[in-house]
C-alpha cells in the first residue's frame, strides 16, 4: 500500500497476533475441520472493516461456520487470550511504559438488544431507541499516552461484584505499568471500592454524584471539604474520612471529585480527570469496526466486542511507527497481509475418513 511506510513486517507479523489470539481463544478441534483460524480471522477483519454482521459479510466462510468454531470458546480462554495479547504487546513495546506514570480509566460501555428474552447478561438499559435491555462491558484503559492501550474488558452480569472486578483488573495492569492515578465516573462512587484502592495506596479520582449529602459542599466556601463514606465487610463497618475537591464553574460546570491526588489547584484536577473522556473517545473509535450479531450468547458477544479492542490496540501499536495512519486504513492493511498468508496456508490434511473415500472412489 502506497500510503504505508516500509515497516518490517516479517519480524512483527502482527496480522498472527490477530490468528493468535483466536487460536487461544478455541479450544483444541479436530484437523477436519473446513476453515482454518486464519479464514475465521480474515472473515471477522473483513465484517470489522465494512461494520457489518457475520452473516451478511460473506457466504464462505457461512456464519454457521463461524458461529460453530466460537463454540469452542469460552469467556475464561477469552479472557486468557486478551491478557496473553496484553503482554505481547507490551514485549513489542520494550520500555517505553517504564519512563513514568500512566494515567488509567474505567468505564462501562453497552451492546443494545432488542430481544424479549431476559437472561443475567442482559441489562435493564436501554442504549438506542427500539432497544428493550443491553449487554454491558467494563473496560480499563491508557488514557493520557501516545498508545492508549485497553488493558482490559470483561461482560458483567446484574449483580456482579464490580469492586471486585475492578481491582483484579487493576492488578492485572500493575504488571505492564506504574499507575498514577484511575479515572473513575459517578457510577464507580462506592465506599467499597475506595477502601480498596485507599489499601493499595492507588492514586484515584471519581466524580461525586450531586445529591443531598454532596451538594452542600457546593454553597459552602472552600474547595477541600472532609467527606464521611460508611462501609463494611463481613465482620465490622468502617468509616472512611476522605477528601472532595470542589472546582465551581469550571469549563462551564461546577465539579466535585473525590481524591486522594494532592492538588492545590482545583482546574489542573479536573483537567486530570478529563482525560477520562479518551476511554469514551476509544468507544467511539472502536464503534466503527465493532462486530453486531443478533445471537444472546454472551461467549459470542463477548469474542465479538473484545475482537474489535484486539484491532484497535494493534493500529495504537502500529500507528507510532506509521504516523497518521487511521484504523480504518489500517484494518485494510490487516486483510492485506492476512490475505498473502492464506495464499501460501497449506491445506488441512486428509482425515483418515477421507484418505478411505478418495482409495475407493478410485
Amino acid at each position: 500500500m502506497s500510503h504505508i511506510p516500509h515497516i518490517d513486517m516479517t519480524s512483527n507479523h502482527i496480522e498472527n497476533e490477530v490468528k493468535s489470539f483466536l487460536d487461544k481463544c478455541f479450544l483444541r478441534v479436530g484437523s477436519n475441520i473446513i476453515y482454518s483460524t486464519l479464514v475465521i480471522t480474515r472473515l471477522l477483519v473483513e465484517a470489522a472493516k465494512l461494520h457489518d454482521s457475520i452473516k451478511e459479510t460473506t457466504d464462505k466462510p457461512d456464519s454457521d461456520s463461524v458461529f460453530k468454531r466460537i463454540e469452542h470458546a469460552s469467556l475464561d480462554l477469552i479472557k486468557k487470550a486478551f491478557e496473553l495479547h496484553i503482554k505481547s504487546l507490551f514485549r513489542l513495546t520494550g520500555d517505553y511504559f517504564k519512563r513514568g506514570k500512566i494515567i488509567l480509566a474505567f468505564d462501562e460501555t453497552y451492546e443494545e438488544y432488542f430481544g424479549r428474552m431476559k437472561n443475567a447478561w442482559i441489562w435493564g438499559y436501554k442504549p438506542k431507541k427500539g432497544s428493550t435491555g443491553c449487554f454491558k462491558f467494563l473496560v480499563l484503559s491508557i488514557v493520557k499516552n501516545k498508545r492508549r492501550y485497553v488493558l482490559g474488558a470483561v461482560p458483567v452480569f446484574i449483580g456482579y461484584n464490580k469492586e471486585q472486578t475492578v481491582m483484579e483488573m487493576v492488578k492485572f495492569a500493575e504488571q505492564f505499568v506504574t499507575i498514577k492515578a484511575i479515572l473513575f465516573d459517578r457510577g464507580f462512587y462506592s465506599a467499597k471500592l475506595v477502601k480498596e484502592l485507599e489499601a493499595r495506596n492507588i492514586g484515584y479520582v471519581i466524580l461525586v454524584p450531586k445529591n443531598k449529602k454532596t451538594k452542600k459542599y457546593l454553597e459552602q466556601k472552600g474547595n477541600t471539604f472532609e467527606h464521611i463514606m460508611k462501609t463494611r465487610d463481613k465482620y465490622n463497618k468502617y468509616e472512611l474520612k476522605l477528601k472532595i475537591k470542589v472546582a465551581r464553574n469550571v469549563y462551564e460546570y461546577d465539579w466535585m471529585l473525590l481524591t486522594n491526588m494532592e492538588y492545590r489547584n482545583t482546574t489542573q484536577l479536573v483537567n486530570l480527570y478529563k482525560k477520562r473522556w479518551n476511554i469514551e473517545n476509544i468507544f467511539r473509535i472502536t464503534d466503527k469496526i465493532r462486530l453486531r450479531t443478533n445471537s444472546t450468547d454472551i461467549v459470542a458477544k463477548t469474542l465479538l466486542f473484545i475482537f474489535a479492542l484486539l484491532l484497535y490496540n494493534l493500529w495504537q501499536w502500529f500507528r507510532v511507527e506509521a504516523k497518521g495512519i487511521t484504523l480504518r486504513r489500517f484494518v485494510k492493511f490487516m486483510l492485506e497481509l492476512i490475505d498473502k498468508d492464506i495464499a501460501v496456508e497449506k491445506p488441512p490434511p486428509l482425515t483418515s475418513r477421507k484418505i478411505r473415500y478418495v482409495i475407493s472412489t478410485n
